[in-house]
């Protein structure tokens, strides 16, 4: 996912300015609010006081860098929880989903904070007659102690639901930590058919690829079962194989989404009617210049309602990016049309969903290893599976003004694990060089307010190196900035495509770890097609082993930046090869979905 995903940002409307409050007061204020309605014995408005502060915790323009702020919110969430957990207080019904909401932002800031858990909390709340819903509040993958989470399940499969797909949210800033990902998995391997579908489930969905762990596939089959099982509706079409239609939320320019699979769309146009649906964003900011048509699905935050869809043409659906939001997930569990298929906009199976493809390449994907990454007939395509738009940035000439050997790690916040960065630390301990990390973070980390247990991780686990951590920035200045590094390291296991690209774009080289699946071999895959097979590791020792080299051997790293400034990278890496295929293809299953026959891996 490239680093300038505006994935996160959620657009506001426009309001009339107010005068300027200082939120760190304005926080203090309503967290005093609090005891004075507990003082007065009224429950509701008590839920409502605990409630504002966790809003205003929310949504301060802060990330909790400076350690007064770090004070101002800890001590605004230790005052809340000294009144949630009171045995005479009783959350009131339409209170115990909102407070539910803040579950990761209470384990954030309890963590990177005050540097400590609510264990103690937990224990505060046994006995009381809301001990489930307190208990399941206050826990998170954050936590020491264990809940019994399949108890809980069988006792109340709704709350426990609901609490499973907002305590994900973790992952944005957690997966750097061990022991996040461990009580991720644990509570994963809780889960049976009781799991039911809520609100945020995407939470899950989407974030259950970046620990690398085998649950995946059992998490997202949990979650198809019961949209099927509950939400499932009957869609009438009247199929005409001359229209085809394309589901993506992300269809904007400079979107990751749309960067790599343009050209594929694109390649649609001379030979169908193509429309683009949407659910969220307004079609003023989506580029619509690929469709003849786009249509919005009403969309309630919880349900989809596709009377809209009621006898319409499709003879295919198309979904560039399943898994980034809730309506993509809900769609690809209906039969919209008789032939659906995904890209790799979010390049992970849905496993188990109502899709009958998923659109690769040749260069990346194995044949063999279909059945074990795909629930989807796997098609491979000439290429990558993901046509690279060649980045707009103008090199500038910019070099880093420091002696320090500076890399590039275009890491997105979920994306940063802990056996990475064990890996890269263990690496740079060895070598004779003093190295600085330049992390590009993004967005990610900040996210409910875990910037700080985000910060205190890469801190503890980093003793090897220095490390500057630069948040989302505009594009131009991000490249600018990867313009001074003297070459660029991957992340993994959940590894990058974009950020390859830019880098390769700067004719900084790359080392890369090679894995078994789509988002792990795309980088790879583009590095050979550059000439650049030695900065291909195939595992974690040989990453340590060809890092220290890189670090140590400054002239073995010019050599390869001369190769890339000699290569046509235009011909090599950016290139359209794949999209006349796609076109076809989709041509050839809508006039008979049995053209290909089999279920074996389609190559083309």
């Amino acid at each position: 996912m490239s680093v300038v995903d505006p994935e996160f940002d959620f657009p506001f409307d426009q309001m009339t300015p107010l005068p300027p409050v200082d939120p760190l007061q304005e926080l203090q204020t309503a967290t005093r609010q609090v005891f004075v309605e507990y003082a007065t014995g009224d429950h509701a408005r008590t839920s409502a006081a605990i409630l504002r502060v966790l809003q205003l915790l929310h949504g301060l323009p802060i990330v909790g860098v400076d350690e007064v702020e770090r004070l101002a919110m800890g001590r605004a969430v230790e005052a809340v929880l000294s009144v949630f957990c009171q045995p005479d207080y009783l959350v009131p019904e339409e209170y115990g989903y909102p407070l539910l909401i803040f579950n990761v932002l209470i384990a954030n800031i309890m963590e990177g904070c005050l540097l400590t858990t609510t264990d103690s909390h937990i224990l505060l709340v046994r006995g009381q007659s809301q001990m489930v819903f307190k208990s399941l509040l206050l826990y998170s993958a954050r936590n020491n102690c264990e809940l019994d989470i399949s108890g809980l399940l069988v006792l109340n499969p709704d709350l426990t639901s609901r609490w499973l797909y907002q305590t994900w949210k973790v992952v944005f800033s957690g997966n750097c930590s061990e022991k996040v990902t461990a009580n991720l998995s644990r509570f994963l391997s809780f889960m049976d058919h009781r799991l039911l579908p809520a609100a945020d489930m995407q939470e899950l969905y989407f974030g259950c690829t970046y620990p690398g762990f085998p649950e995946e596939r059992r998490a997202k089959e949990l979650i198809n079962h019961s949209i099927q099982k509950y939400v499932s509706v009957s869609v009438k079409s009247r199929p005409n194989p001359r229209k085809v239609a394309v589901f993506s939320e992300y269809w904007s320019r400079g979107h990751s989404v749309h960067r790599t699979l343009g050209k594929y769309i694109e390649a649609l146009r001379p030979h169908f009617h193509v429309t683009l649906l949407h659910c969220l964003r307004d079609v003023a900011d989506l580029d619509t210049s690929m469709f003849d048509a786009t249509l919005r699905i009403p969309f309630d935050g919880s349900a989809l309602d596709l009377s809209a869809l009621t006898d319409h043409e499709f003879s295919a659906v198309i979904f560039p990016d399943v898994g980034m939001t809730l309506p993509s997930i809900m769609m690809v569990n209906q039969r919209i049309a008789p032939v659906q298929m995904m890209m790799t906009g979010h390049p992970v199976s849905t496993f188990g969903s109502q899709l009958d493809y998923f659109i690769s390449g040749q260069k990346v994907d194995v044949p063999m290893l279909a059945r074990q990454n795909y629930s989807e007939r796997l098609v491979l395509l000439p290429g990558y599976g993901a046509v690279h738009e060649l980045p707009s940035y103008r090199p500038q000439g910019r070099t880093k003004t420091s002696s320090e050997i500076l890399i590039n790690c275009s890491w997105y916040g979920q994306k940063i694990h802990w056996r990475c960065l064990q890996t890269v630390n263990e690496a740079l301990r060895q070598c004779s060089q003093r190295v600085k990390l330049r992390i590009f973070a993004g967005n990610a980390p900040v996210l409910h307010k875990g910037y700080p247990a985000f910060l205190n991780e890469i801190s503890r686990q980093m003793t090897s190196c220095w490390v500057e951590l630069v948040p989302h920035v505009a594009y131009d200045e991000y490249m600018g900035m990867m313009e001074e590094g003297d070459f660029a390291i991957d992340v993994f296991p959940y590894a990058g495509s974009n950020t390859v690209a830019d880098n390769l774009h700067l004719r900084k080289p790359t080392l890369v770890r090679e894995g078994y699946r789509w988002f792990n071999r795309i980088g790879p895959a583009m590095l050979r097609s550059a000439g650049l097979e030695d900065w291909i590791a195939t595992s974690d020792g040989e990453y340590q082993r060809k890092l220290i080299r890189l670090v140590n051997d400054p002239d073995y790293v010019q050599e390869y930046c001369v190769r890339l400034q000699q290569a046509d990278l235009e011909t090599l890496v950016f290139h359209s090869e794949g999209a006349p295929e796609f076109a076809q293809f989709v041509k050839n299953v809508v006039s008979d979905n049995r053209f290909y026959p089999g279920d074996e891996p389609i190559i083309l």
